[in-house]
């Protein structure tokens, strides 16, 4: 035991030292989450965004048409951002695209009242995720019943922007996979590597993007810093990209079996969101984990 005065740190200090490296912080955090992940109610969590999901699905995707409609009138646009969105469920879900077919070919804009009355059935699914999140992190006075609205209507709007995003980005898709763009890509091998990078992880970077928003601005708590939030946010984005191949992969080998038809494609969307869920809940407790690493890492030496 160090005496007073003695520069060198105590025992315990001493001990997270080698935590200062991010690299084995994110190791230590990374084992630490997944222990707290399943000796926790995150499961339960994983499931109440699945049920708040399905019946958030159609008013959401009422809003979503009604916005397209609204930005462009192109329809080939339109359809390449349906799409996009698209590109987060698993191929296989027959029934989404039935339903989208059903939604394009009926062209709508909603009225006010619509409008409002379709944003508060959509926000079931953010204000689930926002329960959870705030679960993670252990926080004791949950916001109040205004609060936990005004944060879910906020991250459809967020959602909103994301597919005006989304638009842009199927615009310079489009540029990416053009003849001109491909005979200029020829000439540069890098150019090459930036298409194929960008027409493989264009919806996994969005979507790490997306998670690192939801963990740093979504807890009610001030002990979240920006920086912290990444390392949680990129290996639960590598996780869903691993996760879909394989929920891909596994529904279509499931296809062949399957005697149930819409009822089938309900319960495998049902379980797709439980498992996306279960992904953004291991990067909360991973942000978590790292986050505590890391202050303490950064408090003084007594």
């Amino acid at each position: 035991m160090p005496e007073p005065g003695d520069p060198r740190p105590s025992g315990a200090r001493q001990a997270w030292r080698p935590l200062l490296s991010v690299p084995r912080a994110v190791a230590v955090a990374s084992w630490r989450a997944l222990v707290r992940f399943f000796n926790s109610d995150n499961l339960t969590y994983a499931s109440s965004i699945s049920y708040y999901a399905l019946l958030s699905l159609f008013p959401l995707f009422l809003l979503l048409f009604s916005i397209l409609g609204s930005a462009t009138t192109d329809e080939d646009a339109r359809l390449r951002v349906l799409g996009f969105v698209l590109r987060y469920f698993p191929r296989q879900f027959d029934f989404l695209s039935t339903q989208i077919d059903a939604f394009r070919q009926q062209r709508f804009q909603l009225g006010f009242f619509a409008s409002l009355l379709m944003i508060w059935s959509s926000l079931g699914v953010f204000g689930a995720i926002t329960t959870a999140v705030n679960y993670a992190w252990k926080v004791e006075r949950q916001p109040n019943f205004f609060k936990h609205k005004l944060v879910a209507f906020l991250m459809l709007a967020t959602a909103s922007v994301l597919l005006v995003t989304a638009l842009t980005i199927i615009s310079a898709g489009s540029v990416v996979e053009s003849n001109w763009f491909a005979a200029r890509v020829g000439e540069t091998p890098a150019a090459e590597w930036a298409r194929g990078v960008w027409a493989r992880w264009a919806s996994t970077l969005l979507f790490i993007g997306v998670t690192g928003l939801i963990f740093y601005f979504v807890p009610n708590t001030n002990k979240v810093r920006f920086r912290d939030v990444w390392p949680g946010a990129i290996i639960a984005g590598l996780l869903w990209r691993v996760a879909l191949a394989g929920f891909s992969w596994y529904v279509r080998d499931l296809s062949r079996f399957s005697v149930h038809g819409t009822i089938a494609g309900v319960v495998v969307f049902l379980l797709w969101v439980y498992v996306s869920s279960a992904v953004l809940l291991y990067g909360v407790e991973l942000t978590v984990a790292y986050a505590q690493i890391r202050r303490l890492a950064r408090q003084p030496d007594v």
